[in-house]
């Protein structure tokens, strides 16, 4: 056990000292020179900021635990978007709010990429809950009618985002370094998903199932070898209510699996979460992860990497 947390400790600090020499500043304001990159989450700039490095300057839209399924830019973002040199998007609906103006800057001729559909996005896996009330997962694809949005949950697609954002930007502005940083930020990804790894073998395979508040975790669970048993808010958008017979029903399966832990979100407010544990004793924990947005100084997630690894250490914690 003690080479084990030594193995992971290393790996982890290596992730650190990667994140540390990459160029991560999403806060900056533009300069006289570079190139003008507008991501919609905070997230994507993290991914964006490593591949433009110092080439340029990388803004968000959606503010630190902003939820990127419900905003609208102000007048003044959907100037800065329209300057933009690239606009970096997530895609297949997740910035459900954002369609129209994302459509209208395309027609505009500003280059907008949108990231999740180029990575090999996965369907929406229904919790088991879901599956044994809708019909399973061919149902619960028809009725979302798209693929999971959720794709920097797994740090090997992140890598494949960074490439297909280097190849849009040599589109735009040809002859960077963007290929090169991409490269790099795919290894610090390696060595998440790495650190990832050694961490999740204390957890009994067995134990793997959890519950969240909405449909986030797919691409963690199926990277991980975890199964997501019911979740909150049914559905892939946050904007989703539950009603009481759904609620109902998850208290019925985290009563039958034994679940003591709810993986909420730093994002959203966790009076659903907390109301399913209070039905369920006392001694069920209601435990915040960042999903939608980085975090805040200080927050130990405030880039993608320490995020994911951050959330693997409370689940690794919470069900080891």
């Amino acid at each position: 056990m003690t080479s084990q947390l030594s193995i992971t400790r290393m790996i982890a600090a290596l992730v650190v000292l990667m994140s540390m020499l990459a160029a991560c500043r999403t806060d900056t304001q533009p300069g006289d020179d570079g190139i003008l990159v507008v991501a919609t989450t905070s997230i994507l700039a993290d991914i964006a900021s490593n591949v433009v490095g110092e080439e340029g300057t990388v803004e968000f839209l959606i503010p630190i635990g902003g939820d990127s399924h419900d905003f609208s830019p102000s007048a003044q973002q959907a100037a800065r978007l329209a300057g933009a040199d690239l606009v970096v998007a997530n895609g297949l609906n997740l910035e459900e709010s954002m369609t129209d103006v994302l459509d209208s800057l395309r027609g505009d001729g500003i280059e907008v990429i949108e990231l999740a559909p180029l990575v090999d996005p996965i369907p929406f896996t229904r919790p088991e809950l879901l599956q044994e009330t809708d019909g399973g997962d061919e149902a619960a694809e028809d009725e979302n009618g798209t693929k999971d949005p959720h794709f920097w949950m797994d740090p090997i697609r992140v890598g494949v985002a960074a490439t297909a954002l280097a190849e849009s930007l040599e589109r735009v502005i040809p002859g960077g370094s963007w290929q090169t940083r991409a490269e790099e930020y795919t290894v610090e990804m390696e060595a998440t998903d790495a650190a990832i790894v050694a961490l999740i073998e204390g957890v009994p395979e067995d134990s793997r199932r959890i519950v969240t508040n909405h449909e986030a975790f797919g691409y963690f669970a199926a990277r991980y070898g975890f199964a997501v048993v019911g979740v909150v808010i049914p559905g892939g958008s946050t904007l989703a209510e539950p009603s009481s017979a759904e609620l109902a029903g998850l208290v019925d399966v985290m009563r039958g699996e034994g679940t003591r832990v709810i993986f909420a979100e730093t994002s959203q407010p966790t009076i659903l979460a907390e109301a399913v544990a209070s039905e369920l004793g006392t001694d069920i924990e209601v435990i915040e992860l960042f999903t939608e947005s980085l975090g805040p100084s200080g927050s130990g997630a405030e880039t993608l990497a320490d995020m994911l690894l951050g959330n693997a250490e409370k689940i690794t914690t919470a069900l080891g």
